[in-house]
């Protein structure tokens, strides 16, 4: 399909596959030099506690949603749902060590042999239910397939792109299970969701499988640091689940630890801390939107993920 892109312009794709191959080596160092650290952490934590089902130490052990690196660009969401989580956790009275971020597939594999892991936010599905008790919601997506325009991947149907694309998706995530149980056939996994936009850019791929808000944060981060490169426009293409985020706390933690979060987590909601905190960090906040809607109404805490009816087959 790379054949298909539209001649005009060839120039400035070949200035940006210069451009992305630089960078792309770039990140997957620093991503290397990241996860290294991050599995030595984890394989501390590992050493320090029963390697399988360890017994809850009665400390709740939260991951940071992203890594410091990435926090310190700018990207309002990170702190966003740090500040929400650990302030949950502290208005419960509950005690916490505060990690950083690992790559989201060690993440999960560690939770999935320990107790009290706390990942956030993470999408509620089946596979993921005896793995971890839930809070939430704290947020909600709309899952697509991005791509540069005039490539010809918009105007194919949802089963057609999961046959012939190569579609970018981070490793172990949500994303991934589903568009390879729906069939995906090419799908190239990467370890940190940064690297999918130079992928793209370097002709590495064809889509991305990532949120909207985190793809306008790459595009715009990379149009700012380097304005001589010319990035023909991205565009969503296939919008095809929604799903509703929440607060995974791993293992057979006390059930009223839970019910007291949760239950803190419907106070944050009709005290206006929820609210506020999204206004502490530069977030939306439109009491009309459809979101804040959907996240303020408690009818919604259990929610889980689901399928648009309108997409093309």
């Amino acid at each position: 399909m790379g054949k298909q892109r539209c001649p005009s312009l060839r120039f400035s794709e070949l200035t940006v596959s210069q451009y992305a191959n630089r960078l792309l080596a770039m990140l997957v160092l620093v991503c290397a030099l990241i996860t290294a650290l991050g599995n030595l952490r984890a394989q501390t934590l590992t050493d320090e506690k029963a390697p399988e089902n360890s017994t809850f130490d009665g400390t709740y052990i939260i991951h940071l949603s992203e890594s410091t690196r990435v926090q310190s660009s700018g990207r309002p969401e990170p702190g966003y749902f740090d500040t929400l989580a650990i302030e949950l956790f502290t208005k419960a009275g509950l005690a916490v060590e505060i990690v950083p971020q690992m790559p989201w597939k060690r993440q999960m594999e560690l939770a999935g042999r320990e107790v009290g892991h706390v990942i956030y936010p993470t999408t509620r599905i089946d596979h993921r239910e005896d793995v971890f008790q839930w809070v939430g919601p704290v947020s909600r997506t709309f899952w697509n397939l991005f791509g540069f325009v005039d490539t010809g991947w918009s105007d194919m149907a949802f089963d057609t792109l999961l046959r012939d694309a190569r579609i970018g998706v981070l490793m172990g995530s949500a994303r991934e299970g589903y568009l390879r149980d729906r069939g995906a056939k090419q799908l190239v996994m990467v370890p940190r969701e940064e690297l999918l936009l130079p992928m793209m850019m370097a002709d590495r791929v064809d889509l991305i499988a990532i949120g909207g808000n985190i793809l306008r944060h790459y595009l715009d981060k990379v149009r700012a640091e380097y304005p001589e490169v010319s990035i023909p426009d991205v565009t969503g293409f296939k919008p095809y689940r929604t799903c509703y985020l929440y607060i995974a706390i791993s293992g057979d933690v006390p059930q009223s630890d839970i019910t007291r979060l949760q239950s803190q987590l419907d106070r944050f909601k009709t005290d206006g801390f929820f609210v506020e905190n999204r206004r502490m960090h530069g977030l939306s906040t439109n009491l009309d939107s459809a979101f804040l809607k959907a996240m303020l109404d408690l009818d919604n805490n259990g929610v889980t993920c689901v399928d648009l009816t309108d997409i093309d087959t």
